[in-house]
């Protein structure tokens, strides 16, 4: 699965830096078509003015007239200035006469070369400006004034907006693609988890069927055995070496009843029994029951979290919990309890000083019959993981070597109960 959406995820930027490429060069190319057009046309037209300028000389009205016959239907406006920046000739009759400093013409007059850049007109258009030096004898003398062409943008820029439009299509385009292939990635992901979730709980319910078997296949006789050894070892009496080997014989039966009572508890299928209670009741009365040793609790849990759950059930997780946490606490430390609410569910919290786990330990710690410990059962944190799911809830596990180790429970703080089928 991983390598599949590696696959898919080069694939697909290989197809988005294709597409976006094509549509940046084509929208390079339409501006610099455009922005060729407007400067053929404007120099054209400077051109041919500054052939009748020369011959006619400056009439008054001849820009206005020539800006009204619609002859030249992308003027925005023309204008002529001399050397002190003064308006000899506009479109605009009234404008002629006036006195601006402009940087682009005090340029033009400087370098003698044709500047175009662009501007925008007080109605808030923005038009495309051409400074020409227009060069002719007047009385004698060569004579330098600069001609102003602006035109219209829009009829030149159509191509642009063309290629803005493909640009922004094919963005839109790829954009919805990756949102689709990572929703395709997303169920396929989920469907996967599905049925691996699905083959595990068809495992685990045959586990249980067989541990439930054998369970009840062995409980008697290893009462029986016990029994019988319990027996001797009393008629034993003083030093007799017998008595060192009916001891463990005992002791053995009792870690056998032990994992017989966790095959059958986590064989069996109980509905909940759900009850109103106080957590931090709960969590005292957890306590009590593992005081002792060198281990110091903590309780931070405000009196007000009543839960509404299968009490038994959490009590159990509780006890596991704590249970594993001392023992990883042989030398003694602080064992805290704590929770707090997010929305409509409880985290609780159980954290401890003890030797931390491996990330591998951590990804089989809730397998059945997998444990680190040489009595162990390897049942006890899978009975948690049960029980927590049944309550429908989260465990997470935090913690690395040397460190210690958190688990982390997320439950509803009330329990819906469950409708009959």
């Amino acid at each position: 699965m991983k390598r599949a959406v590696i696959y898919i995820t080069l694939l697909l930027l290989a197809f988005t830096g294709a597409m976006v490429t094509s549509s940046l060069w084509t929208y390079r190319l339409s501006m610099q078509a455009a922005m060729g057009n407007l400067k053929t046309a404007a120099t054209n037209m400077a051109v041919n003015l500054d052939f009748t300028i020369n011959n006619l000389g400056i009439r008054k009205h001849y820009f206005q007239r020539l800006v009204s016959s619609g002859d030249w239907e992308a003027v925005a406006f023309l204008s002529l200035y001399n050397r002190e920046g003064v308006v000899l000739l506009h479109s605009n009759v009234n404008l002629i006469g006036l006195k601006a400093k402009d940087p682009y013409v005090q340029r033009v007059f400087a370098t003698g070369i044709p500047i175009d850049h662009f501007m925008v007109l007080g109605t808030g258009e923005k038009v495309y400006v051409l400074d020409y030096p227009l060069h002719y004898h007047r009385e004698g003398k060569l004579e330098t004034e600069v001609l102003r062409i602006a035109l219209h943008t829009y009829p030149a820029m159509g191509v642009v907006r063309k290629a803005r439009f493909q640009l922004t299509l094919s963005l839109g385009a790829t954009g919805v693609l990756w949102v689709l292939t990572f929703l395709l990635i997303f169920y396929i992901g989920r469907s996967i988890r599905m049925e691996r979730q699905l083959a595990e709980k068809e495992r685990l319910a045959l586990l249980g069927e067989m541990a439930a078997i054998l369970a009840h296949e062995i409980r008697n006789p290893i009462g029986s055995i016990k029994g019988f050894a319990q027996l001797l070892l009393e008629k034993r009496r003083g030093e007799d070496p017998d008595r060192e080997f009916l001891q463990t014989m005992v002791e053995e039966c009792i870690r056998l009843e032990k994992l017989v009572r966790d095959l059958l508890y986590y064989a069996r299928e109980e509905r909940l029994t759900l009850s109103s209670f106080s957590l931090k009741e709960l969590v005292e009365e957890c306590i009590r029951q593992n005081e002792g040793g060198g281990t110091r609790f903590s309780v931070d849990i405000p009196s007000r979290f009543i839960l509404v759950s299968d009490r038994n059930k959490l009590k159990q997780i509780l006890l596991n919990l704590m249970e594993n946490s001392m023992e990883a606490m042989k030398e003694g430390g602080n064992l805290l309890i704590r929770a707090r609410e997010r929305g409509s569910r409880v985290i609780l919290e159980v954290q401890d000083q003890g030797k931390g786990m491996t990330p591998e330990i951590q990804r089989r710690i809730f397998q059945p019959f997998f444990t680190t410990k040489s009595q162990g059962t390897g049942l006890g944190m899978a009975i948690v993981k049960k029980l927590v799911d049944q309550l429908r809830g989260e465990i997470q596990i935090k913690s690395s070597p040397g460190q210690g180790t958190t688990f982390h429970i997320e439950i509803p703080r009330e329990l819906q109960r469950e409708r009959p089928g």
